[in-house]
């Protein structure tokens, strides 16, 4: 028997758009899915971040990237498992090139200002919470652009010969005056719409390719990027123990995925 599809509440408006992307496979997962759509407490994995990116005041639209072999899987969150309507797009080979089609998928709405700000969240990271979203798109229409971070005491250099780098080889660390410390960064990253629009097409007139959206409006823009502290909780799914971790997680906080 077919289900019926969700009711869905009156969207609010909001000039933010919200991205997310899910592009991975389930390779590494030891799935013979697109991660994004695995089983996380009922819904895929993907559901969590987009119900939260809709929870979040002022954003009001929002778009799903995948690979165009995984759109039947897309359109079956939107029927199923999400509170909103989503705007489904194919993305490219690589992530920057996802994010470039997103941003051009909104591109007339960003010249027209009717997209002021943009989020751009990994659908792997499905536990990420409604107040670090929210913080993130106040932070980047504060100062142009914001990403969630976590310092990374835990992290150590490595000298060559595979040792741990002393002090006198570590240099510029974190501990010496004026360095900043090392930061382990998440998503959702936002920035000004138009801004990091431009830098996107810039970067694809010239073959550049950054490693997530940050790097690229370091690369391509001068507009100061903020870090707004992340959560221990907003991690990345990418082996099997990640999933029964967030497992794990949602079931010791009571979380729901709307």
């Amino acid at each position: 028997m077919t289900q019926p599809r969700r009711s869905r509440p009156a969207r609010p408006v909001g000039r933010a758009a919200g991205v997310v992307l899910a592009g991975g496979s389930g390779t590494r997962v030891g799935a013979g899915i697109n991660k994004a759509f695995l089983q996380l407490s009922g819904r895929s994995i993907a559901a969590w971040g987009l119900n939260t990116l809709a929870s979040v005041e002022g954003v009001g639209i929002l778009v799903f990237v995948v690979r165009p072999e995984d759109l039947e899987h897309a359109r079956f969150v939107e029927a199923r498992e999400t509170d909103v309507p989503l705007e489904i797009i194919p993305g490219g080979d690589t992530r920057q090139e996802s994010e470039l089609a997103a941003l051009r998928h909104l591109a007339d709405r960003i010249d027209s200002g009717a997209v002021d700000t943009v989020l751009i969240h990994d659908a792997a990271r499905p536990l990420v919470s409604h107040g670090l979203a929210s913080a993130v798109l106040h932070a980047a229409r504060e100062h142009g652009g914001a990403v969630p971070g976590i310092p990374a005491v835990d992290i150590a250099p490595v000298a060559p010969g595979e040792r741990l780098a002393g002090p006198a080889e570590q240099g510029a660390g974190a501990g010496e005056p004026g360095a900043g410390p090392l930061v382990r960064v998440q998503t959702p990253q936002g920035f000004h719409a138009a801004t990091i629009l431009d830098a996107y097409e810039a970067a694809a007139r010239d073959g550049f390719v950054g490693t997530d959206t940050a790097s690229c409006a370091e690369e391509y823009t001068d507009i100061p990027v903020t870090w707004v502290r992340g959560e221990e909780t907003n991690f990345k799914i990418t082996y099997a123990q990640d999933l029964l971790l967030a497992q794990d997680v949602v079931s010791a906080l009571g979380l729901r995925s709307s």
